[in-house]
């Protein structure tokens, strides 16, 4: 257990940005997390934000209330069926280590998924997606302190209502709720998804005709890396922006003046790329004071060197006035901006 005061928060954001907290708070057990809400959450200057890996957050300023930062380890088998496998992971766990340790143990689905910077409790919080994949296709429970009541609480996949990078635990029970550990219930036999262009030219390239979980893994994970900064060595927060969904009528409309246009279906909707948007508005590489568009992935931004999170974040409007000005359509932050 970790309690200081007057904490950097410099090296607990993928961004690097320099902010400090009146007091941060880092737990390795759940009983230390219950004894710590116990004697301060009827304070009334309890202000908490739970920060997992930090790498889905823009600090603009300092943070005048308490960092809660989940340490908690473990992982594992808590039943089987004929054909699925029910794996619990603490709050705390390296969300990477965790895709990899339930591949080596046979637990197929969350291979897309490789790779995705922070922890296990914010894979339910963001519900996290790439390549394919979301989160919630596979979270079966999730479990979490209400602070309301101090009671543990269990809440199904359904009751979560997930949505696009979205949660209750964003909305309704936003600062009500730490969570614990999630249940993911993954499957024995694996169901390949190779359905986006670069995994398939990965494969392609490697000649792999019927390739396992773990060949998907190492696909995902190659891409990555030669498409995405490391955060280890060159400041960001991953994808800054969602892709922005449009009806059908606004989607037609775009299309017939932009032929070229990225887009995903999604059910009578349309999910528009926003890092293709951002691309055509010439941002690529566009630095603002110590902020840049990364060079190669229009949808990132960078600390190009000693950035303010009021650099990345007047960027971010940038951008987001640049692409409305030019598409009709607004951009909304992945990132949690502080």
């Amino acid at each position: 257990m970790k309690l200081e005061n007057d904490y950097s928060l410099q090296e607990h954001n993928t961004f690097g940005i320099e902010a400090r907290c009146k007091t941060f708070f880092e737990y390795d057990t759940d009983e230390e997390l219950f004894d710590f809400v116990r004697l301060h959450k009827d304070d009334s200057d309890f202000n908490f934000f739970v920060l997992g890996g930090g790498s889905n957050v823009l600090f603009t300023k300092d943070f005048d209330g308490t960092i809660i930062h989940p340490a908690t380890k473990g992982k594992k088998i808590i039943y089987e069926t004929t054909d699925y496998i029910f794996v619990e992971a603490q709050a705390g766990e390296i969300w990477d280590e965790f895709v990899d340790w339930c591949i080596a143990n046979k637990a197929y689905g969350l291979e897309n998924l490789s790779y995705i910077p922070g922890t296990v409790g914010a894979s339910a919080v963001q519900n996290i997606g790439a390549y394919g994949a979301e989160a919630r296709q596979f979270i079966h429970r999730v479990k979490f302190l209400h602070l309301d009541s101090g009671d543990i609480q269990y809440m199904s996949n359904e009751a979560c209502c997930f949505g696009y990078r979205e949660s209750i635990f964003k909305h309704l029970l936003k600062g009500k709720a730490i969570i614990l550990s999630v249940v993911y219930k993954l499957g024995k036999h694996a169901n390949i998804n190779r359905s986006y262009a670069d995994v398939e030219k990965y494969l392609t390239d490697n000649n792999i005709a019927n390739p396992s979980p773990a060949d998907i893994r190492d696909a995902i994970i190659d891409i990555r890396r030669k498409k995405l900064p490391e955060v280890t060595e060159t400041g960001s927060a991953g994808s800054f922006f969602k892709n922005p969904v449009v009806d059908a009528e606004t989607f037609n409309k775009l299309k017939e003046k932009f032929p070229e246009i990225k887009y995903f279906a999604a059910g009578s909707n349309f999910k528009l790329a926003a890092g293709w948007l951002i691309d055509q508005c010439g941002l690529k590489g566009f630095q603002h004071n110590g902020a840049a568009v990364h060079k190669n992935q229009a949808l990132i931004l960078i600390n190009a060197g000693n950035a303010t999170g009021n650099d990345v974040l007047e960027l971010s409007q940038i951008v987001q006035n640049k692409v409305l000005e030019k598409f009709g359509v607004k951009l909304e932050p992945e990132a949690i901006i502080i």
